[in-house]
Protein backbone atom coordinates (compact mmCIF):
# COMPACT_ATOMS: atom_id res chain seq x y z
CA UNK A 1 0.00 0.00 0.00
CA UNK A 2 2.98 1.90 1.03
CA UNK A 3 4.36 1.42 -2.60
CA UNK A 4 1.65 2.33 -4.59
CA UNK A 5 0.58 5.55 -2.56
CA UNK A 6 4.43 6.70 -3.56
CA UNK A 7 3.58 5.80 -6.99
CA UNK A 8 0.44 7.61 -7.52
CA UNK A 9 1.87 10.69 -5.73
CA UNK A 10 4.55 10.81 -8.45
CA UNK A 11 1.78 10.15 -10.87
CA UNK A 12 0.12 13.38 -9.81
CA UNK A 13 3.08 15.34 -9.21
CA UNK A 14 4.72 16.05 -12.48
CA UNK A 15 7.88 18.09 -10.41
CA UNK A 16 8.53 14.48 -8.23
CA UNK A 17 10.93 13.11 -8.38
CA UNK A 18 12.91 16.22 -8.69
CA UNK A 19 16.34 13.88 -10.12
CA UNK A 20 16.58 10.80 -12.07
CA UNK A 21 12.55 10.55 -12.85
CA UNK A 22 12.71 6.83 -14.94
CA UNK A 23 15.09 6.17 -12.55
CA UNK A 24 12.85 6.70 -9.72
CA UNK A 25 9.85 5.42 -11.65
CA UNK A 26 11.60 1.85 -12.14
CA UNK A 27 12.48 2.07 -8.06
CA UNK A 28 9.07 2.61 -6.76
CA UNK A 29 7.40 0.01 -9.69
CA UNK A 30 10.27 -2.87 -8.61
CA UNK A 31 9.58 -1.81 -5.40
CA UNK A 32 5.74 -2.54 -5.48
CA UNK A 33 6.85 -5.80 -7.25
CA UNK A 34 9.02 -6.97 -4.66
CA UNK A 35 6.28 -6.10 -2.05
CA UNK A 36 4.06 -8.10 -3.47
CA UNK A 37 6.07 -11.25 -4.04
CA UNK A 38 6.22 -10.81 -0.14
CA UNK A 39 2.63 -10.92 0.69
CA UNK A 40 2.62 -14.29 -1.69
CA UNK A 41 5.46 -15.76 0.59
CA UNK A 42 3.78 -14.57 3.49
CA UNK A 43 0.69 -15.92 2.90
CA UNK A 44 1.89 -19.00 1.95
CA UNK A 45 5.22 -20.05 3.49
CA UNK A 46 5.72 -18.85 7.00
CA UNK A 47 9.76 -20.13 6.64
CA UNK A 48 10.38 -17.85 3.88
CA UNK A 49 8.75 -15.58 5.53
CA UNK A 50 10.64 -15.18 8.79
CA UNK A 51 14.34 -16.13 6.95
CA UNK A 52 13.56 -12.71 4.16
CA UNK A 53 12.50 -10.53 7.16
CA UNK A 54 16.34 -9.43 7.41
CA UNK A 55 16.82 -8.86 3.41
CA UNK A 56 13.25 -7.18 3.19
CA UNK A 57 14.16 -4.61 5.86
CA UNK A 58 18.02 -3.72 4.16
CA UNK A 59 15.63 -3.70 0.85
CA UNK A 60 12.92 -1.25 2.72
CA UNK A 61 16.13 0.86 4.07
CA UNK A 62 17.64 1.06 0.87
CA UNK A 63 14.35 2.49 -1.35
CA UNK A 64 13.98 4.67 2.05
CA UNK A 65 17.76 6.08 0.84
CA UNK A 66 16.43 6.19 -2.94
CA UNK A 67 13.23 7.99 -2.06
CA UNK A 68 15.76 10.48 -0.61
CA UNK A 69 17.97 11.15 -3.55
CA UNK A 70 14.89 10.97 -6.06
CA UNK A 71 12.65 13.39 -3.88
CA UNK A 72 15.03 15.42 -1.75
CA UNK A 73 15.20 19.50 -2.69
CA UNK A 74 14.67 22.97 -1.00
CA UNK A 75 11.18 23.02 -2.50
CA UNK A 76 10.13 19.71 -1.72
CA UNK A 77 8.64 20.17 1.76
CA UNK A 78 5.56 17.60 1.92
CA UNK A 79 6.71 15.88 -1.06
CA UNK A 80 9.34 14.06 0.67
CA UNK A 81 7.97 10.54 1.48
CA UNK A 82 10.72 10.58 4.18
CA UNK A 83 8.31 10.08 7.63
CA UNK A 84 5.76 8.16 6.00
CA UNK A 85 8.22 5.49 5.45
CA UNK A 86 10.71 5.45 8.21
CA UNK A 87 6.90 5.05 10.60
CA UNK A 88 6.99 2.13 8.19
CA UNK A 89 10.47 0.78 8.60
CA UNK A 90 9.75 0.95 12.71
CA UNK A 91 7.00 -0.26 12.78
CA UNK A 92 7.99 -2.82 10.71
CA UNK A 93 11.16 -4.09 12.81
CA UNK A 94 8.95 -3.43 15.79
CA UNK A 95 6.35 -6.47 14.49
CA UNK A 96 9.03 -8.50 13.15
CA UNK A 97 11.40 -8.35 16.07
CA UNK A 98 11.38 -6.31 19.45
CA UNK A 99 12.27 -2.86 20.36
CA UNK A 100 15.61 -3.89 20.14
CA UNK A 101 15.23 -4.19 16.39
CA UNK A 102 13.54 -0.73 16.23
CA UNK A 103 16.29 0.68 18.11
CA UNK A 104 19.14 -0.57 15.29
CA UNK A 105 16.81 0.65 12.14
CA UNK A 106 15.92 4.24 13.71
CA UNK A 107 20.31 4.22 14.37
CA UNK A 108 20.69 2.88 10.80
CA UNK A 109 18.42 5.12 9.23
CA UNK A 110 19.69 8.24 11.15
CA UNK A 111 23.28 7.72 9.79
CA UNK A 112 22.00 6.73 6.27
CA UNK A 113 20.63 9.33 5.90
CA UNK A 114 22.57 12.18 7.19
CA UNK A 115 25.43 10.27 5.42
CA UNK A 116 23.05 10.62 1.83
CA UNK A 117 21.97 14.51 2.72
CA UNK A 118 25.35 15.65 3.38
CA UNK A 119 26.85 13.93 0.27
CA UNK A 120 24.12 15.50 -1.66
CA UNK A 121 24.97 18.99 -0.41
CA UNK A 122 29.08 18.47 -0.75
CA UNK A 123 27.76 17.41 -4.94
CA UNK A 124 25.90 20.64 -4.97
CA UNK A 125 22.45 19.55 -5.48
CA UNK A 126 19.59 21.59 -4.32
CA UNK A 127 19.32 21.29 -1.17
CA UNK A 128 17.73 23.26 1.81
CA UNK A 129 20.27 21.78 4.64
CA UNK A 130 17.65 23.28 7.42
CA UNK A 131 14.13 21.54 6.28
CA UNK A 132 16.78 18.92 5.46
CA UNK A 133 17.95 18.98 9.16
CA UNK A 134 14.51 19.40 10.49
CA UNK A 135 12.87 16.74 9.01
CA UNK A 136 15.87 14.49 11.07
CA UNK A 137 14.57 16.08 13.93
CA UNK A 138 11.05 14.69 13.27
CA UNK A 139 12.29 11.35 12.48
CA UNK A 140 14.60 11.17 15.79
CA UNK A 141 11.05 12.07 17.90
CA UNK A 142 9.27 9.13 15.78
CA UNK A 143 11.96 6.78 16.63
CA UNK A 144 11.71 7.69 20.50
CA UNK A 145 7.93 7.25 20.00
CA UNK A 146 7.86 4.17 17.93
CA UNK A 147 11.00 2.48 20.46
CA UNK A 148 8.56 3.77 23.34
CA UNK A 149 5.69 1.90 22.42
CA UNK A 150 7.69 -1.35 21.00
CA UNK A 151 8.84 -1.68 24.91
CA UNK A 152 4.92 -1.15 26.07
CA UNK A 153 3.34 -3.62 23.34
CA UNK A 154 3.95 -6.35 25.53
CA UNK A 155 3.52 -10.04 23.48
CA UNK A 156 1.40 -9.20 21.23
CA UNK A 157 -2.33 -10.13 20.88
CA UNK A 158 -3.40 -12.21 24.03
CA UNK A 159 -4.84 -15.48 24.20
CA UNK A 160 -6.91 -16.63 27.40
CA UNK A 161 -7.19 -19.93 28.22
CA UNK A 162 -11.37 -20.30 29.12
CA UNK A 163 -11.73 -22.76 31.51
CA UNK A 164 -14.49 -25.00 31.47
CA UNK A 165 -17.70 -25.05 33.53
CA UNK A 166 -17.83 -28.07 36.48
CA UNK A 167 -17.05 -28.87 40.08
CA UNK A 168 -13.13 -28.39 40.51
CA UNK A 169 -11.22 -31.05 40.63
CA UNK A 170 -13.57 -32.81 38.30
CA UNK A 171 -13.05 -31.00 35.46
CA UNK A 172 -9.53 -33.02 33.86
CA UNK A 173 -11.24 -34.26 30.31
CA UNK A 174 -12.93 -31.26 30.06
CA UNK A 175 -10.23 -28.98 30.49
CA UNK A 176 -8.02 -30.99 27.77
CA UNK A 177 -10.83 -31.03 24.87
CA UNK A 178 -10.95 -26.99 25.94
CA UNK A 179 -7.24 -26.63 25.18
CA UNK A 180 -8.07 -28.76 22.01
CA UNK A 181 -10.97 -26.77 20.81
CA UNK A 182 -8.79 -23.30 21.66
CA UNK A 183 -5.97 -24.57 19.88
CA UNK A 184 -7.79 -25.16 16.54
CA UNK A 185 -9.82 -21.89 16.89
CA UNK A 186 -6.29 -19.81 17.04
CA UNK A 187 -4.07 -21.67 14.41
CA UNK A 188 -7.22 -22.48 12.52
CA UNK A 189 -6.34 -25.90 12.86
CA UNK A 190 -8.37 -28.38 11.13
CA UNK A 191 -6.64 -31.42 13.55
CA UNK A 192 -5.04 -30.94 16.50
CA UNK A 193 -3.72 -33.74 19.24
CA UNK A 194 -2.34 -33.43 22.48
CA UNK A 195 -0.62 -36.55 24.05
CA UNK A 196 0.28 -36.49 27.83
CA UNK A 197 2.37 -38.41 30.09
CA UNK A 198 0.78 -38.24 33.86
CA UNK A 199 4.27 -38.25 36.39
CA UNK A 200 1.98 -41.22 38.31
CA UNK A 201 0.51 -43.32 35.69
CA UNK A 202 3.28 -45.06 33.02
CA UNK A 203 0.64 -44.40 30.11
CA UNK A 204 0.30 -41.86 27.50
CA UNK A 205 -3.06 -40.76 26.72
CA UNK A 206 -3.72 -38.85 23.46
CA UNK A 207 -6.87 -36.51 22.44
CA UNK A 208 -7.11 -36.14 18.62
CA UNK A 209 -9.66 -33.15 17.77
CA UNK A 210 -11.04 -33.46 14.25
CA UNK A 211 -13.77 -32.91 11.86
CA UNK A 212 -15.23 -35.83 13.75
CA UNK A 213 -15.00 -35.11 17.31
CA UNK A 214 -12.66 -36.02 19.68
CA UNK A 215 -11.37 -39.24 20.48
CA UNK A 216 -8.94 -40.53 23.53
CA UNK A 217 -6.46 -43.12 23.08
CA UNK A 218 -3.92 -45.05 25.42
CA UNK A 219 -0.34 -46.02 24.35
CA UNK A 220 2.38 -47.49 26.49
CA UNK A 221 5.33 -45.38 27.39
CA UNK A 222 7.51 -47.25 24.97
CA UNK A 223 5.57 -45.49 22.11
CA UNK A 224 7.12 -41.93 23.57
CA UNK A 225 10.08 -42.82 25.77
CA UNK A 226 11.15 -39.40 27.43
CA UNK A 227 10.09 -37.34 24.59
CA UNK A 228 6.78 -35.91 26.19
CA UNK A 229 8.63 -35.22 29.74
CA UNK A 230 11.83 -33.80 27.96
CA UNK A 231 11.88 -29.99 27.80
CA UNK A 232 11.22 -28.68 24.07
CA UNK A 233 10.88 -25.28 22.47
CA UNK A 234 7.80 -24.32 20.92
CA UNK A 235 8.24 -24.31 17.10
CA UNK A 236 6.46 -24.86 13.64
CA UNK A 237 7.76 -27.41 11.91
CA UNK A 238 7.74 -28.73 8.33
CA UNK A 239 9.10 -32.58 8.12
CA UNK A 240 9.54 -32.73 4.57
CA UNK A 241 12.13 -29.95 4.14
CA UNK A 242 13.18 -30.37 7.72
CA UNK A 243 12.85 -26.77 8.71
CA UNK A 244 11.49 -25.37 12.17
CA UNK A 245 11.27 -22.35 13.27
CA UNK A 246 11.78 -22.55 17.36
CA UNK A 247 10.75 -20.30 20.32
CA UNK A 248 12.29 -20.84 23.99
CA UNK A 249 12.41 -17.40 25.31
CA UNK A 250 12.58 -13.77 23.69
CA UNK A 251 13.70 -14.75 20.19
CA UNK A 252 12.52 -17.22 17.31
CA UNK A 253 15.25 -18.93 15.59
CA UNK A 254 15.46 -21.07 12.48
CA UNK A 255 16.64 -24.49 12.76
CA UNK A 256 17.41 -26.90 10.18
CA UNK A 257 17.47 -30.79 10.30
CA UNK A 258 15.05 -33.49 11.11
CA UNK A 259 11.95 -33.11 13.01
CA UNK A 260 12.01 -34.92 15.98
CA UNK A 261 8.86 -35.63 17.28
CA UNK A 262 6.72 -39.10 17.60
CA UNK A 263 3.37 -37.47 17.98
CA UNK A 264 4.03 -35.91 14.99
CA UNK A 265 4.88 -39.01 13.35
CA UNK A 266 2.08 -41.12 14.87
CA UNK A 267 -0.24 -38.41 13.66
CA UNK A 268 1.03 -38.01 10.07
CA UNK A 269 1.52 -34.59 10.48
CA UNK A 270 4.45 -32.95 7.83
CA UNK A 271 3.66 -29.15 8.59
CA UNK A 272 2.36 -27.33 11.67
CA UNK A 273 2.74 -26.01 15.28
CA UNK A 274 4.02 -27.94 18.40
CA UNK A 275 4.10 -26.79 22.06
CA UNK A 276 5.31 -28.56 25.21
CA UNK A 277 2.71 -28.56 28.38
CA UNK A 278 4.48 -28.85 31.33
CA UNK A 279 1.66 -29.46 34.68
CA UNK A 280 2.57 -31.17 38.38
CA UNK A 281 0.66 -33.77 37.38
CA UNK A 282 2.97 -34.93 34.07
CA UNK A 283 3.77 -33.39 30.86
CA UNK A 284 3.15 -33.59 27.27
CA UNK A 285 2.89 -32.15 23.89
CA UNK A 286 0.09 -30.02 22.10
CA UNK A 287 0.37 -30.65 17.96
CA UNK A 288 -1.59 -28.48 15.25
CA UNK A 289 -2.02 -29.44 11.52
CA UNK A 290 -3.92 -28.99 8.68
CA UNK A 291 -3.94 -25.16 9.21
CA UNK A 292 -4.98 -22.28 7.25
CA UNK A 293 -1.59 -20.82 8.21
CA UNK A 294 0.81 -20.44 10.39
CA UNK A 295 3.61 -17.99 11.20
CA UNK A 296 6.54 -16.75 13.82
CA UNK A 297 3.26 -14.88 15.50
CA UNK A 298 2.02 -18.23 16.39
CA UNK A 299 5.00 -19.21 18.68
CA UNK A 300 4.64 -16.39 21.03
CA UNK A 301 0.99 -16.79 21.19
CA UNK A 302 0.84 -20.61 21.51
CA UNK A 303 3.85 -20.59 24.26
CA UNK A 304 1.17 -18.41 26.34
CA UNK A 305 -1.42 -20.54 25.88
CA UNK A 306 0.52 -23.88 26.48
CA UNK A 307 1.80 -22.19 30.68
CA UNK A 308 -2.37 -21.27 30.65
CA UNK A 309 -3.05 -24.80 30.30
CA UNK A 310 -0.30 -25.57 32.49
CA UNK A 311 -1.90 -23.59 34.90
CA UNK A 312 -5.27 -24.75 34.73
CA UNK A 313 -4.33 -28.93 35.11
CA UNK A 314 -2.57 -27.58 37.97
CA UNK A 315 -5.05 -26.17 39.53
CA UNK A 316 -7.22 -28.89 38.97
CA UNK A 317 -4.63 -31.46 40.53
CA UNK A 318 -5.05 -28.93 43.51
CA UNK A 319 -8.31 -28.95 43.88
CA UNK A 320 -8.79 -32.97 43.50
CA UNK A 321 -6.00 -33.01 46.46
CA UNK A 322 -8.13 -30.93 48.51
CA UNK A 323 -11.13 -32.76 47.69
CA UNK A 324 -10.04 -35.82 48.71
CA UNK A 325 -8.11 -34.50 51.48
CA UNK A 326 -10.96 -33.36 52.61
CA UNK A 327 -12.75 -36.09 52.17
CA UNK A 328 -10.00 -38.08 54.23
CA UNK A 329 -10.65 -35.59 57.28
CA UNK A 330 -14.10 -36.13 57.29
CA UNK A 331 -14.41 -40.38 57.21
CA UNK A 332 -11.56 -39.99 60.12
CA UNK A 333 -13.90 -37.48 62.12
CA UNK A 334 -17.10 -39.55 61.38
CA UNK A 335 -14.93 -42.93 62.29
CA UNK A 336 -13.73 -41.18 65.45
CA UNK A 337 -17.10 -39.98 66.41
CA UNK A 338 -18.76 -43.38 65.78
CA UNK A 339 -16.05 -44.93 67.65
CA UNK A 340 -16.39 -42.91 70.66
CA UNK A 341 -19.95 -42.73 71.51
CA UNK A 342 -21.70 -45.78 69.53
CA UNK A 343 -19.24 -48.48 69.52
CA UNK A 344 -18.08 -47.84 73.01
CA UNK A 345 -22.00 -47.39 74.12
CA UNK A 346 -22.41 -51.05 72.38
CA UNK A 347 -19.27 -52.11 74.15
CA UNK A 348 -21.16 -51.12 77.29
CA UNK A 349 -24.41 -52.25 77.02
CA UNK A 350 -22.99 -55.58 76.73
CA UNK A 351 -21.10 -55.06 79.24
CA UNK A 352 -24.45 -54.68 81.36
CA UNK A 353 -26.02 -57.50 79.42
CA UNK A 354 -23.76 -59.60 80.85
CA UNK A 355 -24.00 -58.50 84.54
CA UNK A 356 -27.82 -58.91 84.06
CA UNK A 357 -28.19 -62.31 83.01
CA UNK A 358 -25.94 -63.02 86.57
CA UNK A 359 -28.34 -60.40 88.14
CA UNK A 360 -31.31 -63.02 86.57
CA UNK A 361 -29.49 -66.11 87.57
CA UNK A 362 -29.03 -65.30 91.32
CA UNK A 363 -32.93 -64.40 91.25
CA UNK A 364 -33.15 -60.92 91.80
CA UNK A 365 -35.79 -58.58 90.15
CA UNK A 366 -34.13 -57.15 86.52
CA UNK A 367 -36.83 -54.83 85.94
CA UNK A 368 -34.96 -52.25 86.98
CA UNK A 369 -31.65 -52.64 85.45
CA UNK A 370 -33.86 -53.87 82.23
CA UNK A 371 -35.10 -49.76 82.41
CA UNK A 372 -31.99 -48.46 83.12
CA UNK A 373 -30.71 -50.04 79.99
CA UNK A 374 -33.68 -48.92 77.91
CA UNK A 375 -32.85 -44.92 79.52
CA UNK A 376 -29.51 -45.06 78.29
CA UNK A 377 -29.85 -46.51 74.76
CA UNK A 378 -32.92 -43.70 74.32
CA UNK A 379 -29.82 -40.95 75.67
CA UNK A 380 -27.78 -42.59 73.13
CA UNK A 381 -30.23 -42.49 70.30
CA UNK A 382 -30.28 -38.63 71.15
CA UNK A 383 -26.69 -38.58 71.11
CA UNK A 384 -26.43 -40.37 67.63
CA UNK A 385 -29.11 -37.59 65.96
CA UNK A 386 -27.54 -34.62 67.50
CA UNK A 387 -24.48 -36.05 65.50
CA UNK A 388 -25.91 -37.12 62.08
CA UNK A 389 -27.69 -33.48 62.38
CA UNK A 390 -24.49 -32.14 63.02
CA UNK A 391 -22.99 -33.67 59.71
CA UNK A 392 -25.98 -32.75 57.66
CA UNK A 393 -25.75 -28.88 59.08
CA UNK A 394 -22.39 -28.40 59.42
CA UNK A 395 -21.09 -26.96 62.63
CA UNK A 396 -22.77 -24.01 64.39
CA UNK A 397 -21.38 -21.04 64.69
CA UNK A 398 -19.92 -19.08 67.72
CA UNK A 399 -22.88 -20.57 70.13
CA UNK A 400 -20.92 -21.13 73.38
CA UNK A 401 -21.56 -23.73 76.14
CA UNK A 402 -20.83 -24.22 79.94
CA UNK A 403 -18.30 -27.35 79.88
CA UNK A 404 -18.69 -28.12 83.74
CA UNK A 405 -22.26 -28.47 82.85
CA UNK A 406 -21.81 -30.98 80.05
CA UNK A 407 -19.19 -33.08 81.88
CA UNK A 408 -21.61 -33.39 85.02
CA UNK A 409 -24.04 -35.10 82.57
CA UNK A 410 -22.05 -37.13 81.16
CA UNK A 411 -20.43 -38.52 83.83
CA UNK A 412 -23.57 -39.11 85.82
CA UNK A 413 -24.60 -40.99 82.32
CA UNK A 414 -21.17 -43.28 82.30
CA UNK A 415 -21.14 -44.24 85.57
CA UNK A 416 -24.48 -45.53 85.96
CA UNK A 417 -23.48 -46.79 81.92
CA UNK A 418 -20.50 -48.40 83.48
CA UNK A 419 -21.43 -49.20 87.23
CA UNK A 420 -18.60 -46.90 87.90
CA UNK A 421 -17.99 -44.13 90.61
CA UNK A 422 -17.22 -40.66 89.01
CA UNK A 423 -15.98 -37.81 90.07
CA UNK A 424 -15.58 -33.89 88.60
CA UNK A 425 -12.80 -31.39 89.65
CA UNK A 426 -13.59 -27.98 88.13
CA UNK A 427 -12.61 -24.53 89.13
CA UNK A 428 -14.99 -22.23 90.34
CA UNK A 429 -15.09 -19.77 87.34
CA UNK A 430 -17.42 -20.33 84.31
CA UNK A 431 -15.44 -22.30 81.02
CA UNK A 432 -17.40 -21.55 78.67
CA UNK A 433 -16.52 -23.34 75.15
CA UNK A 434 -17.87 -23.60 71.74
CA UNK A 435 -20.54 -25.86 71.08
CA UNK A 436 -17.86 -27.59 68.70
CA UNK A 437 -15.32 -27.74 71.30
CA UNK A 438 -17.31 -29.39 73.72
CA UNK A 439 -18.71 -31.98 71.74
CA UNK A 440 -14.92 -32.74 71.21
CA UNK A 441 -14.10 -33.04 74.80
CA UNK A 442 -16.96 -35.41 75.40
CA UNK A 443 -15.98 -37.68 73.13
CA UNK A 444 -12.26 -37.53 74.29
CA UNK A 445 -13.67 -38.09 78.19
CA UNK A 446 -16.25 -40.83 76.80
CA UNK A 447 -13.29 -43.03 75.30
CA UNK A 448 -10.98 -42.14 78.03
CA UNK A 449 -13.50 -43.24 80.33
CA UNK A 450 -14.57 -47.08 78.03
CA UNK A 451 -11.04 -47.37 77.91
CA UNK A 452 -10.34 -47.36 81.80
CA UNK A 453 -13.06 -49.59 82.39
CA UNK A 454 -12.64 -52.14 79.74
CA UNK A 455 -8.96 -52.12 79.34
CA UNK A 456 -7.99 -50.72 83.33
CA UNK A 457 -10.69 -52.45 85.06
CA UNK A 458 -10.90 -49.46 87.20
CA UNK A 459 -13.57 -48.88 89.37
CA UNK A 460 -13.87 -45.33 89.72
CA UNK A 461 -12.44 -42.15 87.01
CA UNK A 462 -11.89 -38.49 88.45
CA UNK A 463 -11.92 -35.91 85.00
CA UNK A 464 -10.12 -32.66 86.16
CA UNK A 465 -10.53 -29.75 84.19
CA UNK A 466 -8.55 -26.09 84.54
CA UNK A 467 -7.52 -23.69 81.93
CA UNK A 468 -4.74 -21.05 82.00
CA UNK A 469 -3.60 -18.91 78.90
CA UNK A 470 -5.72 -19.52 76.45
CA UNK A 471 -5.36 -23.50 76.47
CA UNK A 472 -8.28 -26.25 78.35
CA UNK A 473 -6.14 -28.62 80.23
CA UNK A 474 -8.06 -32.36 80.90
CA UNK A 475 -7.20 -34.99 82.82
CA UNK A 476 -8.50 -38.44 83.19
CA UNK A 477 -7.51 -40.38 86.00
CA UNK A 478 -8.57 -43.76 87.21
CA UNK A 479 -7.88 -46.38 89.90
CA UNK A 480 -7.25 -49.69 87.27
CA UNK A 481 -4.53 -51.90 86.21
CA UNK A 482 -2.91 -49.01 84.15
CA UNK A 483 -0.97 -50.17 81.32
CA UNK A 484 2.19 -52.03 80.77
CA UNK A 485 5.49 -50.05 81.20
CA UNK A 486 7.10 -50.16 77.93
CA UNK A 487 9.79 -47.78 76.28
CA UNK A 488 7.21 -46.47 73.90
CA UNK A 489 3.74 -46.95 75.19
CA UNK A 490 0.84 -47.58 72.42
CA UNK A 491 -1.05 -44.61 72.49
CA UNK A 492 -4.99 -44.95 71.95
CA UNK A 493 -5.36 -43.87 68.16
CA UNK A 494 -8.95 -42.15 68.92
CA UNK A 495 -7.75 -39.66 71.42
CA UNK A 496 -4.43 -39.26 69.47
CA UNK A 497 -6.24 -38.43 66.38
CA UNK A 498 -8.80 -36.16 68.05
CA UNK A 499 -6.43 -34.55 70.04
CA UNK A 500 -3.51 -34.20 66.88
CA UNK A 501 -7.03 -32.44 64.69
CA UNK A 502 -7.58 -29.87 67.45
CA UNK A 503 -3.75 -28.93 67.77
CA UNK A 504 -3.70 -29.93 71.10
CA UNK A 505 -0.66 -32.15 73.24
CA UNK A 506 -1.61 -35.47 74.55
CA UNK A 507 0.25 -37.77 77.31
CA UNK A 508 -0.28 -40.76 79.32
CA UNK A 509 1.42 -42.03 82.78
CA UNK A 510 0.53 -45.12 84.77
CA UNK A 511 2.35 -45.85 87.88
CA UNK A 512 0.77 -49.48 88.43
CA UNK A 513 -2.30 -47.73 90.84
CA UNK A 514 -4.12 -46.77 87.43
CA UNK A 515 -3.37 -44.72 84.47
CA UNK A 516 -3.69 -40.80 84.13
CA UNK A 517 -4.25 -39.36 80.62
CA UNK A 518 -3.21 -35.37 80.30
CA UNK A 519 -4.73 -33.28 77.26
CA UNK A 520 -3.98 -29.61 76.45
CA UNK A 521 -6.39 -28.00 74.28
CA UNK A 522 -6.98 -24.81 72.89
CA UNK A 523 -10.24 -23.33 74.85
CA UNK A 524 -10.92 -20.95 71.86
CA UNK A 525 -10.05 -24.06 69.32
CA UNK A 526 -12.28 -25.75 66.86
CA UNK A 527 -12.58 -28.51 64.83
Amino acid sequence: MLALSFLLALWLEPSVPVRGALAGYILVNLYLLWTAALMVVAWKSWWYDFRLATLAQAIDIGVFLGAVYFTESRYSEFQNPFLAFAAFLLVSAMVRWNWRASAITAIALLCANLAVGLALYEFGFDIDLFRFSRRVVYMILLSCILIWLSLSRGGGRTIIFPEPPGLLGERWEPLLNSALSLAAQVLAARQVALAFAGSEEPWVEIHHLSSEGVKVERHGPENFGEELTTLRSTAIFNVARKRQLTFGGPAVEAVTGDVESRLAEMMGANEGLIVPIQSVTGSGHLLAWDCATLGPDDLAIMHAMAEQIGHALDREAMASLARRTAETGVRHAVARDLHDSVVQFLAGTLFRLEALRRWIRDGHDPEGEIDSIKNALRREQGHLRLLIERLRRGEEGDRRTEIADEMRDLLAEAGAHWHIETELVVPDHPQPVSVQLSHEIRQLVREGIANAVRHGKCRKVRVELADADGMLNLAIIDDGIGFPQLPDPLRPRSISERVDALGGRFAMHSDGRGARLEIAIRSGGTI
